[in-house]
């Protein structure tokens, strides 16, 4: 029995329902079960109160729908970041497409997309959202040798408001076997800015590790002032300990198994590493080149294009926990914001970003990383 039978019993059956005793509407009722296969609660009320026509619904078009091809450019160009993030960095990706590539935006088109809200664009993008869920496996061993003389740092003491207290974590690029020598990438992220680099070294050594920290640093904007990181082996040994004593660096280590000591750049080892690297095997050193190469347009795409949104503040009330952010922001804004950065510095990096296209940024970093896991 299909609804439009079903109705026609309830229209026939109400009639007589309303109108009839206690016993008798015990009869109908069920009647009425048996025949629609509805529940008893429900038919008391369908049947007690009969059916009303439905107004149709009117349809209002969106205002929003003529930049819709636009906005899903401008999705595209900033790799299907979410409505809160997009919505920022729009008037941002703008400029930067109108200045690079020579796109041509009516005053209508600009006004419509600058005032678009959050939950516009996740309705109007909402059928195109795509959701891919990929998982990872740690090839970092706890080290032993100076965990007494290295300083544990937890999630609640990194409260820093200057630049240049960044945490840094490594990545392995060893596809399915842990055996034999691969590619690791050390990740490093600002604490106060979010500013986020990486750097590709060949094999888990203690020197190469160093190496790939002199490069992150050399690629700072501001003074690089403390580092923090997990207690892998590759961090905890004489090579860095003595490389932070000598430059003045403060040299600390989360707990072992505490994820939330590290916060800030685990949530970076997939949105940055993972998300454009992948899985797969990296083990050659063509490789690695390729890799560096790719994450120095990443830095720029990253921390240029890319809005972060930074946990302000965490309430409890009972068993309830309610995070408030700030709003989404940029790495090259925060940096830009913040007073104990010097002029200079952030001049260069505004000529920096004069230069940049996110458009092109993006279609060359993801050629890379096809490139990266072709076989020669």
């Amino acid at each position: 029995m299909n609804n439009d039978d079903r109705r026609a019993v309830l229209r026939l059956i109400g009639r007589q329902y309303r109108h009839a005793t206690k016993q008798a509407k015990g009869r109908l009722l069920d009647q009425a079960v048996f025949t629609t296969g509805y529940h008893r609660k429900y038919l008391i009320t369908r049947l007690t109160h009969p059916l009303q026509k439905q107004q149709a619904r009117r349809i209002r078009p969106s205002r929003y729908l003529p930049i819709l091809p636009l906005l899903r450019k401008l999705w595209a160009v900033s790799n299907y970041a979410c409505g809160q993030r997009l919505v920022p960095i729009i008037p941002v990706y703008l400029d930067a497409l109108v200045r690079h590539d020579g796109w041509h935006i009516t005053k209508d088109h600009r006004r419509l997309l600058t005032a678009v809200s959050v939950a516009t664009v996740d309705r109007l993008l909402a059928h195109e959202r795509k959701r891919i869920a990929l998982t990872g496996r740690s090839r970092t061993k706890p080290g032993s040798l100076l965990k007494h003389q290295i300083p544990i740092r937890t999630f609640a003491d990194w409260n820093e408001k200057t630049p240049g207290f960044v945490e840094i974590d490594s990545v392995h690029h060893g596809g399915d076997s842990a055996g034999g020598v691969y590619a690791w990438s050390l990740d490093a992220t600002d604490v106060a800015t979010g500013w986020n680099e990486c750097a590709a070294h060949l094999g888990w050594g203690e020197y190469e590790t160093l190496q790939a920290m002199q490069r992150i640093r050399s690629r700072l904007p501001f003074p690089l002032k403390g580092v923090d990181f997990d207690t892998g082996g590759e961090f905890v040994n004489w090579h860095f300990l003595r490389w932070c004593t000598t430059e003045k660096i403060t040299y600390t280590r989360a707990r072992e198994g505490k994820k939330n000591d590290q916060n800030y750049v685990e949530q970076q080892n997939y949105s940055v590493v993972r998300r454009f690297v992948g899985y797969a095997r990296i083990e050659e050193s063509w490789q690695v080149a390729l890799l560096n190469q790719l994450y120095e347009k990443l830095s720029n795409y990253q921390n240029f294009f890319q809005p972060v949104m930074r946990l302000k503040e965490k309430v409890r009330n009972g068993t309830r926990l309610t995070r408030r952010y700030d709003k989404p922001k940029t790495a090259y804004q925060r940096v830009l914001a913040d007073a104990t950065i010097d002029a200079e510095a952030k001049q260069r990096l505004r000529r920096r970003f004069r230069r940049l296209n996110p458009k092109k940024l993006l279609m060359e970093i993801t050629a890379m990383g096809r490139k990266l896991v072709r076989k020669r």
